[in-house]
């Protein structure tokens, strides 16, 4: 379902490793499976997807899990809020509405500190512009020059800025100090917490 996550594993020189992905394709297209991993020295199966694998090599898949979803009955406006990564998941919710024609009306609203660091920039300008129920606003905490929409943390001004019904359904993912922050901010602004869900990235 869209907004949900899995296990992928690989055997690396002997060895299985494991992690979480979420998934950013859509359910509407149920042959194929998309999961953005960053890069990481640090982590070896990120390493391993970056640096050694090929067509071809064999991985192990979990399905897909998590209560992170959005489905059309739940809302028919939806707030996706992302800080950095925690775009993959919103990028599977924003794409299904698109994919399957859904009217829901999707806002989203994606924090990344520099403007080299947004993911799927085109993609998500396009589809907004093609679309009147979506919309995607994207702004850079730390600006260069050659930025020249959004900027700032996300905050009360752009918020209100959305214009949404009070029955909106808020997702947030991202660092968990960000998801705490924009949780607190929303239920300042008088969104009851049964309407926010989130998923933190520790």
């Amino acid at each position: 379902m869209p907004g949900q996550w899995v296990d992928l594993g690989v055997d690396i020189d002997g060895v299985a490793h494991t992690s979480g992905y979420s998934i950013t394709t859509s359910p509407v297209h149920p042959g194929e499976i998309e999961l953005a991993i960053k890069a990481s020295a640090r982590h070896p199966l990120s390493r391993w997807v970056h640096e050694r694998a090929r067509v071809g090599d064999r991985v192990r898949v979990t399905q897909g899990q998590g209560p992170f979803v959005y489905l059309p009955e739940m809302s028919d406006n939806v707030v996706l809020i992302g800080g950095g990564v925690g775009i993959t998941p919103l990028l599977s919710i924003f794409r299904h509405v698109r994919d399957a024609g859904l009217p829901t009306q999707t806002h989203l609203v994606y924090s990344v500190s520099k403007s080299s660091e947004i993911l799927f920039h085109d993609e998500l300008v396009a589809a907004a512009h093609a679309h009147d129920n979506l919309h995607a606003s994207i702004t850079v905490t730390q600006p260069d020059a050659a930025w020249h929409g959004l900027t700032g943390r996300i905050d009360p001004v752009k918020l209100h800025a959305l214009d949404v019904p009070d029955d909106t359904l808020y997702y947030l993912c991202g660092p968990k100090g960000m998801v705490e922050d924009m949780s607190a901010l929303l239920h300042d602004l008088g969104v009851p917490m049964s309407r926010i869900i989130f998923e933190k990235w520790w």
